[in-house]
């Protein structure tokens, strides 16, 4: 495993993360082994751990990741995130987003519960949880962020975007304006963008703030999981992919394809997440991951890099918009602006 800094500050961790949403959602199939898991994670050398309180109920995955981590705790770089009103019931019936809560006091509480759910007096990097434009403007909210900070609650601050891909402003934004060390946002070397826009920013390129790149195999092409007949159930995750969409992507597929077999040294999967480690303005890569065998197989990946003349040809691929491709169906960037 080899390791990357966010920006300037004291966080270095893994190349490639583990994504603790799955433990306790079950929106990407379920996990047997939670435990094992993250043991295999620890194993392979993975050091950054990214959760939030509304991944499970009541915050139930914050606490399964505390139970399990145990004395690693000052071994690992432990992420959390804020926003969210778990308390509240979900806007829409499924995998709808729950209200947020931005006022300040609100945010304080969070952070509270989120310290006493992890059983740690502090938070590594505190990430805004799909956040819209307005609190990233929000004056009031940052002087609370910083003060967080200066009790030594919170060590570094982030935004995470979301939920599905897009927030090119709101990302933008709070790269220019707001003391943050990293942006998380979709990206997998099918769908570059808006993850180039964001590598592109002035705090990324003069490497003041990293970027981590979460669906790194979008929505399971990129493990061979998907084919043109694949129909994800209505409680899976990835049934928010329209089937033109998976259509689409597997048809870019094939012209990244040189990356990965035998003669390789890679699978897909692994070719996935070196692709994305290929720019330098990435810190890590979250996989999502539901069995033991595949965090193993993504964490390799790191010892995997992409040559100069493999990194030359994807470039190639994405700037030739994968060899003349027509899209089914064109890509919605989510946004609040």
């Amino acid at each position: 495993m080899r390791y990357r800094r966010f920006g300037q500050s004291d966080l270095v961790v893994s190349e490639v993360g583990f994504g603790a949403w799955t433990l306790a959602m079950g929106w990407w199939g379920e996990v047997e082994d939670p435990a094992g898991l993250v043991h295999a994670a620890l194993d392979s050398g993975i050091t950054f751990f990214d959760t939030a309180p509304v991944y499970g109920e009541d915050g139930a995955g914050e606490e399964m990741l505390a139970k399990i981590l145990g004395r690693t705790r000052d071994e690992i770089v432990l992420t959390t995130k804020c926003g969210y009103d778990i308390s509240a019931p979900r806007i829409a019936p499924g995998h709808s987003e729950r209200p947020h809560d931005w006022n300040p006091a609100g945010v304080r509480r969070q952070l509270e519960e989120s310290l006493r759910r992890l059983q740690t007096d502090h938070i590594d990097l505190y990430q805004l949880h799909n956040t819209t434009i307005d609190p990233i403007r929000a004056d009031d909210l940052w002087v609370e962020l910083e003060k967080m900070k200066a009790d030594g609650l919170v060590r570094e601050l982030g935004v995470a975007l979301g939920p599905a891909i897009g927030w090119v402003d709101e990302g933008v934004e709070a790269l220019a304006e707001r003391p943050i060390v990293s942006l998380q946002t979709v990206m997998n070397i099918l769908e570059q963008e808006p993850g180039r826009t964001f590598l592109a920013q002035p705090p990324v390129e003069e490497g003041r703030a990293g970027i981590i790149a979460r669906v790194p195999h979008a929505s399971d092409v990129l493990t061979g999981g998907v084919t043109p007949e694949t129909e994800f159930a209505p409680d899976d995750h990835r049934s928010h992919r329209r089937q033109q969409e998976l259509l689409d992507l597997l048809d870019k597929k094939t012209h990244v394809e040189f990356l990965a077999g035998p003669d390789m040294g890679r699978t897909i999967g692994q070719a996935a997440v070196g692709g994305l480690l290929a720019f330098a303005g990435i810190t890590t890569v979250l996989p999502t991951c539901t069995t033991e065998a595949q965090v193993r197989e993504y964490a390799a990946a790191s010892d995997l890099p992409l040559t100069p003349e493999e990194r030359a040809r994807l470039d190639e691929v994405w700037d030739g918009g994968f060899d003349g491709f027509v899209p089914r169906i064109e890509p919605v960037f989510k946004s609040s602006v």
